[in-house]
């Protein structure tokens, strides 16, 4: 069955924005989306800016416009002749004092294979912000040498998509080349602290070796994630077990500790990318600064179980919140609607996805390897789109993961 797309005016007639019609799922993710979600992956081209979910890359992207003859350069390869004629048309392009119906005109790439290695590219960009990267989870981190090398690579097949233009995404990763760069022992789980277990080290803001819970009365604790809008990648675990807490009463004092596993791999943390805690159910929420002991993330405060907003007793409903100061969305006690359900919803669905991907990628090497042997018949993995060479050399590593 044919795709097809909508050609309309938005922002007041500034915008064109060209999009698939909702499916099962709700309307495609688009960069005019109040809050895009996690899974949303941006392409900024020449005239405009492409969206997918990573959750269905096969999908017609979502573009919105702000220059339509700039854009017409490779509308017609990603879209298909009667798409970029349809834009062309002043009826749509042009809005009178009413507003026109959305135009439906089929999707016929005249450039597959450009199509494909955007999605490439696009799925790149994705993942140096937002693979999960998780010890716990067993989710080994990816090479963001390797990975900015394939970016270039893919930019560079992307070419048509930039038409000459300066945009954030037609400059090929400055990092260090993945050829030069020294290489570096891969991670391995065993170097890593879990969530649960007493941290080792002083703890942050106390100065006393050891967990806060040592020699103490445990009052409540739990586990939970983080919210990758949050914090910046390299950070801390993306597990939705990464965070523990407790609240602790020995010698006459109430204690409120956090941990947090930090994030896998070889990344040197600057000082001033300092995590902190926000930990809500009391009358009045703490705010924690939280500081790197061996491979946690650490930090306690005193706590007033007698104000303590919830029911149970010593603050057995607390919730932990992991930001950076000055990144990403505002802090959950500040939106009125934080929709923690349904975020870590979609952070489930990426873990399989990227599981998922990974599988396949162990797949593919064992096929090679029979291919080379003379074992097998070469077809491979069945499921769309090709992986990412980072990632294939990320599942094949030989590490603890």
């Amino acid at each position: 069955m044919t795709a097809v797309v909508r050609i309309a005016p938005a922002e007041g007639g500034l915008l064109r924005v060209i999009t698939p019609p909702p499916g099962d799922g709700g309307p495609a993710p688009s960069v005019l989306d109040p809050a895009p979600g996690v899974d949303v992956t941006v392409l900024e081209v020449a005239g405009g800016l492409l969206t997918w979910s990573v959750l269905a890359l096969d999908a017609v992207p979502v573009a919105v416009l702000d220059d339509v003859d700039l854009a017409q350069d490779w509308v017609w390869a990603v879209y298909g002749e009667q798409v970029a004629l349809a834009l062309a048309d002043e009826t749509v392009t042009q809005p009178g004092p009413e507003q026109p119906e959305p135009v439906e005109v089929p999707v016929l790439p005249a450039l597959p294979a450009l199509v494909a290695s955007a999605r490439q590219l696009a799925f790149a960009h994705w993942a140096a912000r937002w693979w999960p990267a998780s010890v716990i989870d067993d989710i080994p981190p990816l090479d963001a040498r390797l990975l900015d090398r394939e970016t270039g690579d893919l930019t560079e097949e992307c070419d048509l998509l930039f038409a000459g233009e300066e945009t954030a995404d037609s400059r090929p990763p400055d990092g260090p080349d993945a050829e030069s760069a020294a290489v570096e022992e891969p991670p391995r789980a065993t170097d890593y602290a879990l969530a649960a277990g007493p941290a080792a080290g002083p703890a942050a803001g106390t100065g006393t070796a050891g967990p806060a819970g040592a020699g103490g009365l445990t009052l409540a604790r739990g586990t939970g994630g983080s919210d990758w809008r949050r914090c910046p990648p390299g950070l801390v675990d993306a597990s939705e077990r990464a965070v523990s807490w407790e609240v602790v009463r020995a010698a006459a004092r109430t204690t409120v500790s956090v941990s947090v596993v930090a994030a896998p791999g070889p990344v040197t943390v600057p000082g001033e990318l300092t995590p902190r805690a926000t930990v809500s159910g009391a009358a009045d929420p703490l705010d924690l600064a939280l500081r790197l002991v061996d491979d946690a993330w650490l930090g306690d405060a005193p706590f007033d179980t007698v104000r303590t907003g919830d029911p149970a007793p010593g603050g057995a409903g607390l919730a932990v919140d992991i930001y950076l100061p000055g990144f990403g969305t505002p802090r959950p006690h500040d939106r009125p609607d934080d929709g923690a359900a349904a975020a870590a919803e979609v952070r489930a669905r990426i873990r399989a996805l990227v599981r998922s991907r990974l599988a396949r990628a162990t797949d593919e090497d064992r096929d090679e390897d029979r291919d080379r042997d003379g074992d097998g018949d070469g077809d491979g993995d069945s499921a769309p789109g090709p992986l990412l060479r980072t990632e294939i050399a990320a599942a094949t590593a030989e590490t603890d993961f």
